[in-house]
C-alpha cells in the first residue's frame, strides 16, 4: 500500500507521484499502481499517470485493467500517439490481434514517421489470415492515380498527387474515415489508412526512392494490391477516384462491374480538361486515354466534382460540344483553396537557402503548358534592363517534363541567364516549405490551369504570387494574387520589374496574399464527401446508350484525340466482369461467360438480326451464344466452332422483345494468351438490323461488302 504523505495537496501530490515512480523503478507493479491510483484521485485529470498507473497494471499481468485505463487517457489525449500505441500492446498480449492492428494502425496514423507503431502495425498485417474484408460502406476515396504514381517509380509527389494526399488526409481526420482503395488486376482492393499514413508522410518528407523505409512501405502496398479478393461494397456506396483513372486499363469495366453486382455509384473529382482544350502539350497517349475516359463520363458517372467553377464551366462547354448524344453529368464545384499543413521551421539544407541570395521561386513540372520559355525570357529582359546584380535568382522547382524542350533551349544558349536561373528536382515538402518563406515572391505562368496549387501554397506561406488572369488562376489567386494579362511578355516583365525594385509595392502584395483565408485539408475533404454523397443519391438511372442501327460498332481501344460516341459504345457496351480490357483490334473475353447488353430503340422491338466479327484465339475455340431480351425467354443458343487465329463473321437471329438485347458469350475452353492471360474468345465489332428493315439489312450488306472510311475515332 501507497504511504500516506503530508502536506498540502500540490505536495501531497507529488510525493505520491514521486513514490510511485520509484515503485515501478524498482519493479513493484502492483504497489507502484496502487500510488499512481492515489495520486489520481488528487489529480484526476492526468492523463500521463493514468498511462503509467496503465503500465504498471499490464506489466502485472492484468492487461484488461490496463486498456481500460489506457482507453480514458487516450480520451483524455486523443492527439498523444504513444497511448494508441500501448492499446495495442494490451491488446495483443489479451490476444485480440484484430483490435491490436486497428490500435497500431490509430498509432502510425499520429506518428506516420515513428518506427516502433509502423513496426507492429506491419507484422500484424503479415500476420492477418487471408480473408474478404467488409463490404465498404458510405464514400469510399479511390487513390489509383496515386498508386500508379508511385509504381512508376516516383517519390515526390506532383500537383495532382498533393492534392489526393491532402484530400484523403483530410478526410482520414474528420468524424466519419472513410474507407480507401486502389485497383489492381481488375478489381479495387483495401488500401488501409495506415499504410496510407505511412506512405504520404514518406513522400512529403524525402524523394529518395531507394531509402529502405520507403522500399518496404511500398512494397507491401504492391503485395496488399495483388491479393485477392477484390473488394466488396454495401449498397449506397459511393466510389470518388481522386485522380485520373484514363490510363488505368479495365476501370470503367470495374466500375461497371461493380455497380451491376453491388449497386455502386461513381462521383469522380475532375481536375481538369487540359488534354481536351491544349492536346498539343499533351502526350499523344495521355489525349488519347483521356477522351475515351471523358465519351464514357455520362455513361458511368452519377455526377462529377470539378476543382473550380472554370473546370466545371470547361466540362459542360467540351461535353455539349463534343458528345452532343449525351448529357452533361451533374457537377458540383469544391475548391482546392486549402493551406498545406503546417512544417515545423526546419534548418536550411538546401543550398539556395544557405547561399543568402535573394530568389523567386517557380513551382511547376517544366513542360510546354507551364510556359517557363516566357518567364525565362522575360527574366533575360530584365538582366539586360536591371542588369544581374539588381536582379535575382530564379528557382524552378520541378521536373522536365513534356515539351520542354524551347525553356531549355533558351536557357542552354544564354549564359547570361543559365548564371541567374537555378533548376531544382526532387525537393522535399519541408524544403519546399522553406523555399517559399524564403523567397521574395512567387511566379506561376501557365496556359490553362484546373486550378493552380503552387498559388495557393504561395499564398499560404504569405509570399505575393505573379500569375495570368485567366481559366482557374482567376479563383486559385482570387484576393491575393498579383495578375498580368495572359500571353503579354512585356506586362509579365513590367510587373515583375515593380515587384524586383519597389519594395513598398512588393510588401503591400506580401500583405493582400499574407489576408487571403485558407481552409485546412479536413475542411475541403468533408466538403467534398457530403458533395459526392448529394450528388449520388440525387442521381436516377445513367442515361440511355443511343445505338445505332444498320452500321458496324468497333470493339477496341480508338486512338482519338477527341471523344466520341463510338468510344463510348466500345466501353459501355460489355457488361460484367467478363471481359478483358480494350485493345487496338479489339477485345477477348475472359473464361467463361462474357454479356454484351446493348440497349435498342422502339423502332426496333421485332426481330434482329445480329452480326458479330469473331478473333479466334491461339487453339481452335466452340463458342455459345446466348441471346435474350426480356421479358421474354432466352432464345436457343447458337454454337460456333472458330478456327485459331480466325476472323469470322457470325449472324445470329434475335426473336422480338423488350428494349435490351443481352448476348451471353460463352466459351467453355479458355486458353492462354502469349502473354499467359487465359482467353476466351475476341471480339472485333458487332452491327445489327431489323429484319422488317430492308434499308437497314441492305446496309449491313454493303458494309459487309465495301470499306467505308470513316472520320478518326468514329469507328
Amino acid at each position: 500500500m501507497a504511504s500516506e504523505p503530508e502536506g498540502g495537496p500540490e505536495q501531497e501530490a507529488e510525493a505520491l507521484r514521486r513514490e510511485a515512480d520509484a515503485l515501478r523503478d524498482r519493479g513493484q507493479w502492483q504497489a507502484a499502481a496502487a500510488a499512481y491510483a492515489a495520486f489520481l484521485r488528487l489529480r484526476p485529470d492526468d492523463a500521463g499517470m493514468l498511462v503509467q498507473q496503465a503500465h504498471c497494471l499490464k506489466e502485472a499481468g492484468d492487461a484488461r485493467q490496463a486498456l481500460t485505463l489506457y482507453r480514458a487517457a487516450a480520451r483524455m489525449q486523443p492527439r498523444e500517439a504513444d497511448i494508441p500505441l500501448q492499446i495495442g500492446h494490451a491488446e495483443k498480449l489479451l490476444g485480440h490481434r484484430d483490435e491490436a492492428r486497428a490500435a497500431y494502425a490509430a498509432a502510425v496514423a499520429l506518428d506516420p514517421g515513428g518506427t516502433v507503431p509502423w513496426a507492429e502495425w506491419i507484422a500484424l498485417v503479415a500476420d492477418r489470415p487471408d480473408r474478404a474484408a467488409p463490404r465498404a460502406a458510405g464514400s469510399v476515396l479511390d487513390l489509383t492515380d496515386l498508386t500508379q504514381w508511385i509504381r512508376h517509380g516516383y517519390r515526390a509527389p506532383s500537383g495532382i498527387q498533393r492534392v489526393q494526399i491532402g484530400i484523403a488526409g483530410g478526410a482520414l481526420a474528420g468524424p466519419r474515415p472513410p474507407r480507401l482503395c486502389a485497383m489492381r488486376q481488375g478489381g479495387l482492393r483495401d488500401f488501409p489508412a495506415a499504410l496510407f499514413h505511412r506512405i504520404a508522410h514518406l513522400m512529403l518528407s524525402g524523394t529518395d526512392a531507394d531509402a529502405p523505409a520507403w522500399r518496404e512501405a511500398t512494397g507491401l502496398l504492391e503485395a496488399l494490391l495483388e491479393k485477392p479478393p477484390p473488394l466488396r461494397f454495401a449498397p449506397g456506396a459511393v466510389l470518388v477516384p481522386l485522380g485520373g483513372t484514363w490510363g488505368v486499363p479495365g476501370h470503367l469495366g470495374t466500375l461497371r462491374a461493380a455497380r451491376a453486382r453491388d449497386g455502386l455509384r461513381h462521383v469522380p473529382l475532375l481536375h481538369d480538361t487540359v488534354p481536351l482544350l491544349m492536346p498539343e502539350y499533351c502526350q499523344d497517349s495521355t489525349v488519347s486515354g483521356y477522351s475515351r475516359w471523358f465519351a464514357n463520363l455520362a455513361l458511368h458517372a452519377d455526377g462529377v466534382l470539378t476543382v473550380s467553377r472554370s473546370t466545371r464551366d470547361d466540362l459542360r462547354r467540351m461535353h455539349e460540344a463534343l458528345l452532343p448524344e449525351l448529357p452533361v453529368p451533374r457537377s458540383a464545384v469544391v475548391r482546392m483553396d486549402a493551406a498545406p499543413e503546417a512544417l515545423p521551421d526546419l534548418p536550411a539544407e538546401h543550398p539556395l537557402l544557405r547561399a543568402g541570395q535573394p530568389f523567386v521561386l517557380f513551382v511547376a513540372t517544366m513542360e510546354g503548358r507551364k510556359d517557363h520559355r516566357m518567364v525565362f525570357s522575360a527574366w533575360l529582359t530584365l538582366l539586360r534592363r536591371l542588369g544581374a546584380r539588381r536582379v535575382p535568382l530564379l528557382a524552378c522547382v520541378g521536373k522536365p517534363g513534356w515539351r520542354a524542350e524551347p525553356a531549355l533551349s533558351l536557357l542552354e544558349h544564354s549564359p547570361e541567364l543559365r548564371a541567374r536561373v537555378r533548376l531544382l528536382q526532387d525537393v522535399s515538402d519541408p524544403v519546399l516549405a522553406a523555399l517559399y518563406r524564403g523567397s521574395q515572391f512567387t511566379v506561376y505562368n501557365s496556359l490553362h490551369e484546373g486550378w493552380g496549387l503552387p498559388v495557393t501554397e504561395s499564398l499560404a506561406a504569405g509570399r505575393a504570387v505573379v500569375t495570368p488572369a485567366h481559366s482557374a488562376l482567376v479563383e486559385s489567386g482570387q484576393g491575393g494574387a498579383t495578375f498580368f494579362s495572359p500571353g503579354n511578355e512585356p506586362e509579365l516583365v513590367e510587373t515583375l520589374a515593380r515587384m524586383i525594385t519597389d519594395d513598398a509595392f512588393r510588401e503591400a502584395e506580401q500583405a493582400r496574399a499574407a489576408a487571403v483565408k485558407l481552409r485546412s485539408w479536413p475542411a475541403v475533404a468533408a466538403q467534398l464527401l457530403a458533395e459526392a454523397e448529394r450528388l449520388a443519391k440525387q442521381a436516377g438511372d445513367l442515361p440511355h446508350l443511343p445505338l445505332a442501327a444498320a452500321r458496324w460498332h468497333g470493339m477496341r481501344r480508338m486512338a482519338a484525340g477527341r471523344p466520341s460516341l463510338a468510344m463510348a459504345v466500345a466501353e459501355a457496351v460489355r457488361e460484367g466482369d467478363g471481359w478483358h480490357p480494350l485493345e487496338d483490334w479489339g477485345v477477348w473475353t475472359r473464361p467463361g461467360a462474357a454479356t454484351l447488353s446493348l440497349p435498342l430503340d422502339s423502332d426496333h422491338e421485332g426481330p434482329l438480326r445480329l452480326e458479330l466479327e469473331l478473333c479466334g484465339a491461339k487453339q481452335d475455340q466452340v463458342v455459345e451464344l446466348h441471346a435474350q431480351r426480356a421479358p421474354e425467354p432466352e432464345a436457343p443458343p447458337v454454337i460456333v466452332e472458330v478456327a485459331a487465329g480466325e476472323k469470322r463473321l457470325v449472324a445470329v437471329e434475335i426473336p422480338a422483345g423488350g428494349p435490351l438485347l443481352r448476348l451471353e458469350i460463352l466459351c467453355r475452353d479458355p486458353r492462354p494468351d502469349s502473354s499467359g492471360r487465359p482467353v476466351g474468345i475476341g471480339l472485333v465489332s458487332f452491327a445489327f438490323a431489323a429484319m422488317a428493315r430492308e434499308d437497314e439489312r441492305l446496309s449491313l450488306l454493303e458494309a459487309r461488302r465495301f470499306v467505308h472510311v470513316l472520320p478518326q475515332g468514329e469507328g
